[in-house]
């Protein structure tokens, strides 16, 4: 199987009592009138700020329900809108709106800063404004206050930096990933990509951003679940740039594969062993690193396939796979 295909991949019952159906039917109505008024998370109405994390990642603190703190990572090219800054220890920190790509939710925590660091608020349009450029049917009120917009800023040779958002609606199973170009004190839209979501595990999970080939253009690294079957899953890594307004994908290659739809009558390992990826009957697992290449970096992928049989639950035989992909002019070298 190839990689390449993951990319693509109340009613009631009637009942007599006239009595019931009325209390039902106030029931229901309260209840659509309660899911309208639900609020996403969010600081105050418009932010004070901006908060580039182009110089790298950053811790991010966020109170849960239970009064818990959690603590997890921002991804370097992240732009998030500040709410409030405050000092503590002679620490000076602030309070960003920020999406969490695994749930598709809001939150709102709190990041060291440095000085001079928070963009004035007219620096970036907001997000109603981002809206009303992507048109129907972000237009609907409904849409609009339960679509939470992910930005983050992608460098370009000679021009200003571009605007990249994820915009996701996981109420209505919606999601986009949009550019939005910079112009004379305004905002135009760029290249667009639609994703496809069916739960909070799908989408998109991770974006990060890097200048992987030197020339001072990011790409665009995601991390993408996908499913081909009951039985055929993953995530994959995916690093895409923003060429002559479409979104062009440089590499791509398996965090994780199932492929158990289909299991061959005998094991077979193919050579070279990364041939072996997405077999049918194997379950691939990896990780991806960036080690330097002249002014850019590379990507390297390290991890194993694990070969199955038909009724047996641990692995029979396994391969284990490191390899690198160098810059080949236009893309980086395909994994397999």
């Amino acid at each position: 199987m190839c990689l390449s295909n993951y990319t693509d991949s109340l009613t009631i019952g009637a009942m007599k009592s006239p009595i019931i159906l009325t209390f039902l039917g106030v029931v229901i109505s309260l209840a659509g009138v309660a899911t309208a008024k639900e609020k996403k998370p969010a600081g105050p109405a418009a932010p004070v700020g901006w908060l580039n994390l182009q110089s790298g990642s950053r811790k991010l603190s966020v109170s849960e329900e239970d009064l818990q703190k959690v603590t997890r990572n921002l991804p370097r090219g992240a732009l998030l809108p500040v709410f409030k800054t405050k000092e503590r220890r002679g620490v000076k920190l602030a309070q960003v709106g920020a999406i969490n790509l695994e749930t598709g939710s809001a939150e709102l925590g709190w990041l060291e800063m440095n000085p001079g660091e928070v963009k004035p608020p007219e620096s970036y349009p907001t997000d109603d404004s981002l809206l009303q450029l992507l048109g129907a049917p972000y237009l609907d009120d409904f849409t609009a206050q339960h679509t939470d917009i992910a930005r983050f800023l992608v460098r370009r040779t000679g021009g200003p930096a571009a605007l990249l958002c994820y915009v996701v609606t996981v109420s209505l199973e919606m999601a986009k990933l949009v550019v939005f170009t910079p112009g004379e004190g305004t905002y135009s839209l760029g290249a667009a990509l639609n994703v496809s979501i069916s739960d909070i595990h799908a989408g998109i999970s991770s974006i990060e951003i890097r200048d992987l080939v030197g020339d001072g253009n990011d790409c665009v690294i995601t991390k993408e679940p996908f499913r081909g079957g009951a039985q055929t899953s993953g995530t994959g890594l995916l690093i895409r740039e923003i060429l002559n307004g479409q979104f062009q994908i440089l590499w791509q290659a398996p965090l994780e594969f199932r492929n158990l739809s289909q299991f061959n009558p005998k094991i077979q390992v193919l050579q070279p062993p990364e041939r072996n990826i997405g077999a049918p009957g194997t379950v691939t697992t990896g990780d991806v690193s960036f080690r330097p290449m002249g002014k850019g970096q590379e990507p390297v992928w390290k991890g194993k396939v694990e070969f199955f049989a038909f009724g047996r639950e641990k692995a029979a035989q396994s391969v284990n796979i490191e390899k690198v992909c160098p810059w080949e002019g236009s893309h980086f070298a395909p994994l397999h």
